[in-house]
């Protein structure tokens, strides 16, 4: 451990939580992108039954979420981070093997909001771990480097889930979820090389600019929406590719484009600075969000799914990863900051899901593409404003 138990100054605790965050990564993936797999392939889940499951687990991890910080610290006398992380991980664990319990869907959905619950604790407390004693250049590359580790397991679960789409018994899709078991084992080992506590922050933090913090009230509306699309459009994915008459092995990793594309955005924004406190990376990551999503519900091809997946990944981890430095840059690395910026996920998780629920109802692509940008409308007023008062600020000072 370093001289003041900061991951900054302890390389064992750095790869304890990279360690952890690609494992559980994988169960993040699964739960969120290939979840609508599982329930149409193994349980044969009408779309609507789907979209239900998804707005019941995305209630649950925004509300989690919201409250994780305040719980770990009214008892944080007695459970330090690392004792609540081991805690997430044995609840799992045990709740795991439910996956493979009777011939009903129970066992999934007790397995999904467990982990929905799971995740929002463990995210908020691993972000402060992420952050925490950090500088403002080495908290840009430590986002850079955590973010490329969670979003390339992400894309890797889909791309592992392949193989079972088409299989039957233990070898079935809901064996991704029991693989969560062994995951979550991994994960208290590498609990052996993480502090206790997070580190603290610089005695003297470097102040952040202005526009950064109007930069972070908008994009805390911005990163909302963008999951609503998220979450609007994974449900109804394995749905979409049925048009097409895919093998079903090639499924997933076809929805896994837009996760792949995001990696390699995110990776590009880390090792460059350009982006900083400039209005049109928010608006351009928005633009390519919401025009990828349309391509994607609209058009029944291979080709443009696949194009508009690629233009709905690099919008996305615009949108995410600006969201995320400015909140850990404005903010602090406490586990209250990463709640926030995951009840705000969760947000998402649960609008996404009931517009792309209503879309589909009344009739399909059409009707969820003008549901979902109309929401989109509705969130570009309030996205607005920072920048607006932030302009009226700097003309009434000049």
């Amino acid at each position: 451990m370093g001289h003041n138990g900061s991951l900054s100054s302890d390389s064992r605790g750095t790869a304890g939580i990279r360690a952890i965050t690609f494992l559980n990564s994988l169960a993040t993936g699964i739960l969120w992108n290939g979840l609508g797999f599982i329930t149409s392939r193994q349980y044969h889940y009408t779309a609507a039954e789907t979209f239900t499951l998804f707005i019941v687990t995305g209630t649950v991890y925004a509300v989690s979420a919201f409250f994780c910080g305040r719980v770990i610290r009214r008892f944080g006398g007695r459970l330090s981070p690392r004792r609540v992380m081991f805690m997430i991980f044995l609840a799992q664990v045990l709740v795991a093997p439910l996956i493979y319990v009777g011939s009903t869907s129970s066992g999934l959905i007790v397995v999904s909001i467990v982990t929905s619950v799971s995740g929002a604790c463990l995210w908020p407390i691993i972000e402060s771990y992420v952050s925490a004693g950090r500088s403002a250049h080495e908290t840009r590359r430590e986002i850079g480097n955590w973010c490329i580790v969670w979003m390339t397991s992400v894309a890797l679960a889909l791309v592992l889930m392949a193989p079972l789409q088409h299989g039957a018994g233990w070898l079935s899709p809901r064996l991704a979820l029991f693989a969560i078991l062994p995951m979550s084992l991994l994960s208290m080992l590498c609990l052996v090389f993480v502090p206790a506590r997070p580190g603290h922050h610089h005695a003297t933090p470097e102040r952040a600019p202005l526009i950064y913090q109007a930069q972070l009230q908008s994009v805390r509306i911005i990163l909302p929406a963008s999951y609503l699309l998220v979450g609007a459009l994974s449900p109804v994915m394995p749905y979409l590719l049925d048009r097409l008459a895919l093998a079903p092995s090639s499924e997933t990793p076809l929805a896994a484009v837009w996760l792949c594309t995001r990696v390699l955005v995110v990776a590009a924004m880390a090792r460059i600075a350009f982006w900083h406190g400039k209005w049109s990376t928010l608006i351009v990551g928005g633009a390519l969000l919401a025009g990828g999503f349309a391509v994607v519900v609209a058009i029944p091809s291979v080709t443009f799914i696949v194009i508009g997946l690629g233009l709905f990944g690099a919008g996305h981890g615009i949108v995410y990863y600006s969201a995320l430095y400015y909140a850990l840059r404005v903010g602090s690395a406490e586990i209250d900051a990463g709640g926030t910026h995951e009840a705000l996920i969760g947000l998402g998780y649960v609008v996404g899901p009931a517009a792309g629920l209503v879309g589909f109802s009344l009739g399909g692509g059409g009707w969820t593409i003008a549901i979902v940008w109309g929401l989109l409308g509705l969130t570009a007023i309030p996205a607005i404003r920072p920048w607006w008062k932030l302009r009226a600020s700097n003309l009434s000072s000049g």
